[in-house]
């Protein structure tokens, strides 16, 4: 029983933990983006996001050598099962994470944060549409609420100019590549593929898929030079590459030992992570509006994705 009890606060640990260093990640990430030396290249976020998964796809490996599966890792092309997540990583990498660093870009890392969270709302509607799963009650007052707090947020955050709305625009796009990925990985877990597996070719896959989108756009190749020619700014990219790794490898954990809705709802406190390390990091100011917006979409989204039945054994597994 005491083991059982171990176990449960260790998953509840990697949820939330993996919602703290996300909420760290995309402040790293908007310091990236704040440099001078990058500032002026326009593809430079799928830049960044590519090298960002690749260096953390390395760290994978480099793990999973360790953790002595390395006939795993040869197995992932034989398998045909596994190229459902290859799927979900093109939304969720390409897709997804390019559009959230074009939006931190644009509108910076609290709001966008706060909007891209939203994307347990929208993969319920997906999941809605794609798979009919009934949409209950709670549900749809919880995707009301998410709703009603982003637009608020938009409104009260918008100076009317084309880079606030194109930020807007990017970080929908993510939270619908998000959100996507959700319903789809989900799929390709109940398939018994083990998390830090499935999180290593999610990022094979998602370095294959920028690789492809920067040889479309091959004129900005020159763009990584800047990057490795500053030791400040690679060590940055390594470090939060790392910390991008740790928080999929908890998060992925999590899903693996408690229900996902669990895991989603310690994972969607990045948003408040974010704020604060924001606060400490890039000395941007914490207003209670800000808050109250951040703690509704947070909430609106894990009403939309749960389960009424399990909210009670949701609340008797806490205790």
């Amino acid at each position: 029983m005491a083991m059982l009890t171990n176990r449960k606060v260790t998953a509840n640990a990697y949820g939330l933990f993996s919602g703290v260093f996300w909420g760290l990640t995309g402040v790293l990430l908007a310091i990236l983006l704040k440099s001078n030396t990058l500032s002026s290249y326009f593809l430079i976020p799928i830049i960044i996001a590519f090298l960002n998964d690749l260096i953390s796809c390395v760290y994978m490996f480099i793990y999973l050598l360790y953790q002595n599966k390395h006939r795993a890792i040869i197995a992932i092309t034989k398998n045909k099962k596994y190229w459902i997540i290859v799927l979900a990583a093109m939304l969720g990498g390409p897709i997804g994470m390019s559009c959230y660093i074009l939006a931190i870009q644009h509108i910076g890392v609290g709001y966008t944060t706060i909007i891209a969270a939203t994307y347990p709302a929208i993969g319920s509607l997906i999941s809605f549409c794609l798979f009919k799963d009934k949409i209950h009650l709670i549900g749809t007052l919880g995707l009301i609420l998410a709703v009603v707090c982003t637009i608020i947020l938009g409104y009260s955050t918008t100076t009317q100019t084309i880079s606030n709305w194109t930020g807007f625009l990017f970080a929908f796009i993510c939270a619908l590549g998000w959100g996507s990925e959700v319903v789809i990985s989900s799929y390709g877990m109940n398939n018994n593929i083990p998390a830090d597996i499935a999180y290593f070719i999610r990022q094979l896959s998602s370095s294959v898929g920028y690789i492809i989108l920067i040889i479309i756009f091959i004129f900005s190749l020159p763009n990584v030079i800047p990057i490795f020619s500053s030791f400040t700014l690679s060590s940055l990219l390594l470090i939060t590459s790392l910390t991008t790794t740790v928080s999929y490898l908890f998060y992925y954990r999590a899903i693996s030992i408690l229900q996902p809705i669990r895991a989603m709802a310690l994972n969607i406190t990045y948003t408040v992570w974010a704020i604060f390390f924001a606060y400490f990091l890039l000395d941007e100011s914490i207003s209670i509006k800000l808050l109250i917006l951040c703690i509704g979409v947070s909430l609106g989204s894990f009403l939309t994705a749960i389960n009424p039945r399990n909210i009670k054994k949701l609340i008797l597994d806490l205790k």
